[in-house]
């Protein structure tokens, strides 16, 4: 990681933020290494050849095996109600936690298809029950349809807009260096250090926020299905095997905090104060008040009831942003060591281990109501 802190360094990201903003175009788009593209840069190489050097979306081609799609989509109306939402998200849940040995075993070694199973038996055929009215009006404006197990192609927000997650383009590839990490850890981890892995699984994935919809609750889901898969036994954050549990709201407190964190981090490369950043938007006015200062008046005279999130009036603030944010993501996933995790994971991990509940305490549903994972999936499709 480089010395942000460092005056030259500093001086140096300034000019290349400045030739930047002259001329984004030919960044847009790229996946590159933080570490290998700002390393070579301030050590004097061009910025147009690292471009080609530093990008690793050929390494990471998206594969998946996991073969069911949602046939019910959007169409039918959304009939949201609080009640009716819990009471079907419980029965979900029961569902997940009495299939998520033969999910385990059914798509062992891809931790993709996990995934996408997990969310897959959440949301295919619930979406008129799971959705708030806002959220089903968004994906129908974006002509969304299909949204069970599904990568989003539209951009989203992760934790009140604390952060944006990747664009739909690079979504893909940091999933599989994601998928792939999480399967090579599955081979390292030891007692001491698999709450580390489990909290480094879903910290990740909130971040990619890969989803549409449902995704809170497949990063908690995701944790069980790890435990399990490590054989670990019925150690879980939720009493009842839903998001219910005082500590899983609070352990999503803990994750708001960590990525407030990387915001600064991602300030800190733009060669920024990281004074008063906590979400997205600050970033972009912070760099509208450094780079684009003779606009800065004009553009947050009347911000709005909201501030800007996924759009802004100047165009070069969001292409910079995923540019330089999904460079460190990449870095941070693809660095990650078990050994020596970064803070927000041991502290995630700490969590984890000392507070979780020692025990599952939902109701199992009966036998008849679950049978084999992929006849249940493939009646999912067939509605």
């Amino acid at each position: 990681m480089i010395n942000t802190g460092d005056k030259k360094v500093r001086q140096q990201l300034i000019g290349f933020w400045q030739t930047f903003f002259a001329e984004p175009a030919p960044f847009a788009g790229h996946l590159v290494s933080a570490s290998c593209f700002f390393g070579k840069l301030l050590a004097g190489e061009d910025s147009s050849r690292l471009l080609t050097e530093c990008d690793v979306r050929h390494l990471y081609p998206f594969h998946s095996n996991f073969p069911y799609q949602s046939t019910s989509g959007l169409k039918q109306a959304n009939c949201y109600s609080p009640h009716e939402a819990r009471q079907r998200d419980y029965f979900l849940s029961a569902r997940f936690h009495g299939l998520r040995q033969q999910i385990t075993l059914d798509y062992r070694g891809s931790f993709i298809d996990q995934l996408r199973c997990i969310h897959f038996l959440g949301m295919a055929g619930n979406e008129s029950a799971l959705l708030y009215p806002s959220q089903h009006r968004r994906l129908q404006d974006e002509g969304v349809e299909c949204i069970a197990g599904e990568l989003r192609q539209i951009q989203t927000g992760f934790g009140d807009y604390r952060f944006n997650a990747p664009t739909p383009a690079n979504l893909r590839p940091l999933m599989m260096v994601y998928a792939r990490k999480v399967e090579a850890l599955l081979e390292q981890v030891d007692n001491d250090s698999v709450h580390y892995l489990v909290s480094f699984a879903q910290y990740y994935f909130a971040l990619l926020h890969p989803f549409y919809e449902r995704c809170g609750r497949t990063s908690e889901e995701l944790m069980y299905l790890l435990f399990e898969q490590l054989g670990f036994g019925w150690r879980y954050i939720s009493a009842t095997g839903d998001r219910s549990s005082p500590l899983a709201r609070e352990r999503m407190e803990m994750i708001n905090h960590c990525v407030e964190a990387f915001n600064r981090t991602i300030t800190a490369h733009f060669a920024l104060s990281t004074s008063d950043i906590h979400k997205t938007p600050d970033i972009y006015r912070a760099l509208v008040a450094a780079y684009f200062s003779h606009q800065y008046a004009r553009i947050y005279r009347t911000e709005g009831k909201r501030p800007f999130y996924y759009t802004h009036p100047i165009p070069e603030v969001i292409t910079a942003y995923h540019f330089l944010m999904e460079a460190l993501l990449l870095d941070e996933i693809a660095g990650f060591d078990l050994a020596n995790p970064p803070p927000p994971i041991k502290q995630l991990g700490l969590h984890l281990r000392e507070s979780c509940e020692t025990c599952y305490q939902g109701d199992i549903l009966p036998p008849n109501q679950l049978g084999n994972l992929q006849m249940v999936l493939a009646n999912m499709t067939s509605r």
